[in-house]
């Protein structure tokens, strides 16, 4: 799922920040990027975790994401 998150899509912009990643829905697709950051949220986990920006309605505006470091073995 985060190898999908972070390629190109025209849903969404990505901009890389110091501790991951943020996702900003773009116009027009609005609902198809609010449908990935819930499948996102449902899926996070060890590999990473998502905070999420409502859009005031029923959808999401941003997500941002952050990839979990490995343990160390």
């Amino acid at each position: 799922m985060l190898d999908r998150l972070l390629s190109a899509s025209p849903a969404y912009e990505i901009k890389r920040e110091a501790n991951g990643f943020v996702l900003i829905g773009r116009s027009g697709h609005l609902d198809a990027f609010s449908n990935l950051v819930r499948e996102a949220a449902d899926a996070a986990g060890d590999d990473f975790v998502v905070f999420t920006t409502p859009d005031g309605a029923h959808g999401y505006s941003q997500m941002f994401v952050m990839p979990m470091d490995p343990e160390p073995r």
